[in-house]
């Protein structure tokens, strides 16, 4: 890409794209480091003729690199916590160890006491960390039915958890 045409679209561009970034991510320090990337990007791009709409494009890959970002921090996070997890569980005593796996236990067990619909909802949620959309589509229901089964199960393994029998919190949480 020509030099000259970035710079144009820098100068043109850029205070709005930090502002666009800003909202995005989580400092402005990112936000001007993601726009820089994207212009970077965009010089090494071969064909800039091929590109109809400039200013556009460039704000959709700085969109993009931020969505990396923050996909890139959530699963270094989700490491974290693993290894964290790991730790406790190495130091833990015997009796808790046991008493983890008791509730890990009842907990499958809670799961298998409800429809499919509610399981699947739960741990699309918790355990692949979709979101009400993308679950309301996979189980074909409204986004509203979708967070409904999420919540109602979260609040049966609860009382399954507690101690309530499989009919009385079945009973208290699903009508």
């Amino acid at each position: 890409m020509h030099a000259s045409v970035l710079a144009k679209l820098f100068l043109e561009n850029n205070r709005s794209l930090c502002a666009y970034l800003r909202v995005r991510v989580a400092s402005p320090h990112e936000a001007e480091d993601i726009a820089q990337e994207a212009y970077a990007r965009l010089l090494q791009h071969d064909q800039p003729r091929a590109i109809s709409f400039l200013r556009a494009y460039l704000f959709k890959v700085a969109a993009n690199i931020a969505s990396d970002r923050a996909r890139q921090r959530r699963l270094h996070l989700r490491i974290d916590m693993a290894h964290s997890s790991e730790e406790q569980i190495e130091s833990a005593t015997p009796d808790q160890q046991v008493q983890a796996a008791e509730q890990l236990s009842l907990l499958a067990r809670a799961l298998s006491e409800l429809p499919e619909k509610y399981g699947r909802a739960f741990l699309l949620c918790r355990i692949q960390e979709w979101d009400t959309n993308q679950i309301a589509a996979d189980l074909a229901v409204g986004e509203r039915m979708a967070r409904n089964y999420v919540s109602r199960t979260a609040r049966y393994c609860r009382l399954r958890l507690d101690g309530a029998t499989p009919r009385d919190a079945r009973r208290e949480v699903i009508p």
